[in-house]
């Protein structure tokens, strides 16, 4: 193999390092446009935040599903309402100010923090 596609080889690695280990994670919804950043990390944990934008005419409400990789865990959450149980984590709208409704053309956010592998919540908009 020669020394470029060695060089190109290394580049591609790399490229596909940074993608797995920072890069914002975004799902297909009609509904949403959802991005979720990996905005801090450390030896034991890291903090993930989300971001759900209406995109379509109506409001719409949301739920996220976030699968943890045992022994990890969530230490803390913000701007949703956190229910546990086991490895499986729902995340539901906050009551306030809202009502848990995203209006057209409107985001909200949420995150948390958590130990273990980096795991990134799985947003449906309905």
């Amino acid at each position: 193999m020669g020394i470029r596609m060695k060089i190109a080889a290394a580049l591609a690695v790399g490229a596909l390092a940074t993608l797995l280990a920072g890069a914002p994670a975004k799902a297909a919804d009609p509904l949403c446009e959802v991005s979720s950043v990996l905005a801090g990390q450390w030896s034991n944990g890291y903090m993930v935040n989300t971001t759900i934008r209406n995109i379509s005419a109506r409001p719409v409400s949301w739920r996220a599903n976030v699968v943890l990789q045992p022994p990890g865990y969530i230490i803390q959450g913000w701007g949703g309402t956190f229910t546990v149980s086991s490895t499986q984590v729902m995340i539901y709208p906050p009551p306030y100010p809202s009502g848990g409704v995203i209006q057209p053309s409107q985001s909200h956010t949420f995150g948390y923090v958590g130990t273990g592998a980096v795991v990134y919540p799985q947003v449906t908009c309905y």
